[in-house]
């Protein structure tokens, strides 16, 4: 019988979504059977973490905040993990978080203080990332004009964000690796 996984996630401009049905994929052709849960969906699922194996909780971060429901959910299930000792990985998505020297920082600022504020016991069940981001300026890109607006004030300072591009700042073999550990104990 495969292990179940749920994996939740709250994306604004799907960069944790991406990030999100990648880590589903990779479960699944390693055998394990995975419901995948945007939690920003009009139809509201509220699945029992206690149901599955392990859970992984993924947000992107826009305005340094995490989104309100995977900030929300993550509220509301910290007993069952902390108590129940349910494997569970933990993932943000941020720009800050491209460039590898500031990524402890972001860890900190987005993971570790969360996990402080709701109380989380951070022990060998509690797995934790933080992921680069995408700056995305192109003409096909999902941002509204206030976001966009808010990206071209900041190209202005970072030669990172490219006006008129998209430009991916996720290093895949580290979110690839993220799982690893995971699914080992899972196992």
């Amino acid at each position: 019988m495969s292990k179940k996984v749920l994996i939740v996630y709250g994306t604004r401009f799907g960069n944790t979504e991406e990030v999100s049905i990648k880590f589903k994929q990779i479960l699944e052709e390693n055998g394990f059977t995975v419901d995948l849960v945007n939690l920003k969906a009009k139809k509201k699922v509220k699945p029992n973490i206690t149901d599955y194996s392990g859970v992984l909780i993924g947000s992107g971060i826009r305005i340094a905040r995490w989104t309100k429901e995977a900030k929300k959910f993550l509220k509301n299930n910290v007993k069952a993990i902390n108590e129940n000792q349910i494997l569970t990985g933990i993932y943000v998505c941020s720009g800050e978080a491209s460039n590898p020297d500031e990524r402890p920082a972001v860890i900190k600022k987005y993971l570790v203080d969360v996990f402080k504020e709701y109380s989380l016991n951070l022990g060998e069940n509690v797995l934790y990332d933080a992921f680069g981001g995408v700056f995305d300026l192109s003409s096909t890109s999902n941002l509204g004009w206030m976001n966009k607006r808010m990206l071209r004030m900041a190209a202005e300072e970072d030669p990172n964000i490219v006006l008129n591009e998209r430009r991916d700042y996720r290093d895949w073999d580290q979110i690839n690796s993220f799982l690893d550990p995971f699914m080992r104990r899972l196992e």
